[in-house]
């Protein structure tokens, strides 16, 4: 998967590849996902998890 920061030795080149069709801003994306702690990575996809299942609710304040 492109967000793991590990890449074995398979296909190596087949990753950049992928990686350069990514737009700027998915680039930036997984760039500050990768910078993040365990605990917030969580939290981001606890979010992410609720929005998904209920968008207008995300959305009332």
């Amino acid at each position: 998967m492109l967000d793991n920061t590990k890449v074995g030795n398979h296909f190596p080149e087949a990753i950049e590849f992928e990686w350069h069709t990514l737009t700027k801003i998915e680039r930036r994306l997984i760039q500050v996902y990768r910078r993040l702690s365990e605990q917030e990575r969580k939290q981001l996809k606890r979010l992410t998890e609720l929005l998904a299942e209920n968008p207008e609710e995300g959305l009332a304040t």
